[in-house]
């Protein structure tokens, strides 16, 4: 999303090597030339990997971890549980983090190991400095988040005023024996902790510092989970950490090189009920991350409306902006709830007078962009940003940002169809994934294929579609009862692979089919994939599009070897360029192909572990 800002992926390059994380498994497989694959080694991963974060010759696996999967024998099994005759876990899920030096490709070694409570959300390195974002929920026995309700509460109609009376009862002995939990609990049981496996043996890790203040707390908050920074430089030899901490629901992540944003919603889930007055609001937490190694928090604020995803948040030269929709969840309680509708919202550090605490100050507004409709893609390009809205049409928004304190519309164009994801190729040029319109009247969208678009914006106040190619992992879905297609780089930018030097662009997608396979008196059935990466040309000057050629997979994900799973590993779900050679990677395995002449130049099979389902389950 950043330049200079690196984001943890299932797959890493450096140019020579590539590295993947497939099942249980790390595959470094080597690039002897252009066009070449070979395998160099695989390792085993502890836990279940989920993305790498690489730095010259250090290598960091991010795997989820369950404590139901340790041995009892391990160290860490009695620390990860509560003392004094529980038979509980701290916390239901764990992040680990595996250092390997990897100066020796062919044997990579472990450097470092820790283990963190709570979940991964994301990652974020800048030159070796790497902010890894968890959540934890710590699983406090005898600690009650709902109310236990008698039977004669459920025998009762539900308009007999006597209910209340039985909540109001039953929630007042709730809080009192909670109390009494939290009173017989010392602070340290009430924080996440990191521990440390140093040649066997396990070091635990206090994330508080001398005084607390490296957590907060909002002063209205509903959430009792924690969101955890942690400050780690894993790639120096000697292991020393920060962690900074807010009590907050779950964190969206969005990271300059100078700015860590988190924003989560400020409600928990019944907080609407009946609150008619009451809209959506966004909590935002800012850190300065300028300083390798450390993390200073700067203030937080609200706005109101919900973010979609990391590319509705923009920092830029001190300013903070974000695109929010408010009214998304069509309060059917309510005789005439507001419409929906979209802002873009500038803000600026400052202090609370009252508190003296840092607060995020709103600096300006935008409102009332597309009523009815809720924003689908975001992107913000230093001084501009774009917005695609859609209900039953797809308007795309130009907004002018060169006076923050006052933005303003300068253009807007309306297309059947949505776009999910903005890339700007040029100055003058957008690149937009999404779907197209369904049926004559245009309502609706069409899920059997994937629409590209490109828009011309060398007139930001009148932009202009430029071109349009739909595509499709197979030609005619309804005849031979395909599937839905799909294509994964409609949500996950990191599967959106464009080369601007060849002007290409290198697009996943899939679809199935159930096969009957039944011979007289013996039922058989069977699924059959399709797994396509489609290669287009893109013209950075005018916007046209052409099929270049296709990456098919289909006949390695539906050999009698393969065993798949309902993860969806059948999907080519990266694409790599490298010279005039463009690698694909999906469950099965690599292919390279040249990007001249599409003629396939090698190819590798992975032969993986599989995860252990029940466990993973």
């Amino acid at each position: 999303q950043e330049q200079g800002v690196d984001e943890a992926d299932f797959i890493k390059t450096d140019g020579y090597f590539i590295y993947v994380l497939q099942g249980n498994t790390l595959s470094i497989l080597t690039v002897p030339e252009f066009g070449e694959i070979e395998f160099a080694s695989n390792v085993s991963i502890e836990g279940q990997p989920i993305s790498m974060m690489l730095d010259g010759d250090r290598l960091i696996v991010l795997s989820s971890y369950s404590p139901w999967s340790i041995n009892e024998d391990d160290e860490l099994f009695n620390l990860l549980r509560w003392g004094d005759g529980y038979t509980s876990w701290r916390s239901s899920s764990m992040t680990k983090f595996t250092t390997y030096d990897i100066t020796n490709r062919s044997e990579p070694t472990i450097a470092q190991e820790l283990y963190l409570e709570g979940y991964n959300v994301d990652a974020r390195e800048i030159n070796g400095s790497i902010r890894a974002i968890t959540y934890s929920w710590l699983d406090v026995p005898g600690l009650k988040g709902w109310l236990d309700m008698p039977t004669e509460y459920w025998q009762l109609d539900y308009d007999d005023d006597r209910r209340q009376s039985y909540r109001e009862a039953v929630a007042y002995e709730t809080i009192q024996a909670n109390a009494e939990v939290l009173n017989s609990l010392d602070l340290e049981d009430l924080v996440p902790k990191i521990y440390q496996r140093i040649d066997g043996t396990i070091v635990e890790h206090d994330m508080r510092d001398e005084e607390c203040q490296n957590f907060a707390k909002p002063l209205d908050g509903f959430s009792r989970g924690y969101t955890n920074i942690l400050s780690l430089n894993l790639f120096s030899e000697s292991f020393s950490f920060e962690s900074d901490h807010i009590l907050s629901n779950h964190p969206l992540v969005y990271a300059s090189q100078d700015v860590l944003v988190l924003s989560e919603n400020s409600w928990d889930w019944w907080w609407f009920w009946g609150q008619d007055e009451v809209m959506e609001q966004t909590n935002i937490h800012t850190f300065d991350i300028s300083i390798p190694g450390v993390t200073t928090y700067t203030g937080s604020g609200r706005i109101d409306g919900t973010i979609l995803n990391q590319f509705s948040i923009s920092e830029y030269e001190g300013v903070l902006r974000v695109a929010t929709t408010v009214g998304q969840w069509n309060r059917w309680w309510m005789e005439d709830p507001a419409p929906m509708s979209s802002s873009i919202i500038t803000l600026v550090r400052g202090v609370d007078p009252e508190t003296d605490q840092p607060i995020l100050q709103e600096y300006g507004r935008l409102d009332g962009i597309a009523e009815t409709e809720r924003i689908w893609a975001a992107r913000f390009v230093e001084d501009r940003a774009y917005l695609v809205t859609f209900r039953n049409i797809d308007p795309l928004w130009t907004i002018d940002l060169s006076d923050q304190m006052n933005p303003a519309i300068l253009g807007e164009l309306k297309v059947p169809g949505v776009s999910t994801y903005i890339h700007p190729i040029s100055e003058d040029m957008l690149l937009t994934i999404g779907m197209g319109p369904a049926g004559e009247d245009g309502l609706g969208l069409d899920w059997s294929n994937t629409r590209l678009s490109t828009f011309d914006i060398s007139n930001i106040t009148d932009p202009q579609e430029a071109s349009v190619l739909s595509l499709s992992p197979v030609e005619n879905p309804e005849e031979g009862r395909w599937t839905w297609a799909y294509s994964e780089a409609m949500y996950e930018h990191k599967a959106f692979q464009y080369w601007g030097p060849k002007e290409m662009l290198a697009v996943p997608l899939s679809t199935y089919r159930w096969v009957d396979d039944s011979t007289e008196g013996e039922y058989s059935w069977y699924y059959e994939y399709v797994s396509k990466a489609i290669l287009v040309n893109v013209n950075e000057s005018t916007g046209d599009m052409l099929i270049h050629g296709e990456i098919n997979h289909s006949s390695l994900v539906n050999s009698e070897d393969s065993d798949y799973w309902w993860g969806g590993e059948q999907n080519i779900r990266r694409t790599i360029f490298m010279g005039d050679f463009i690698y694909a990677f999906s469950g099965a395995g690599i292919t390279v192909h040249n990007l001249d002449t599409m003629e396939q130049t090698d190819v590798v099979a992975f032969d993986i572990e599989k995860p252990d389902y029940y466990t993973l389950y």
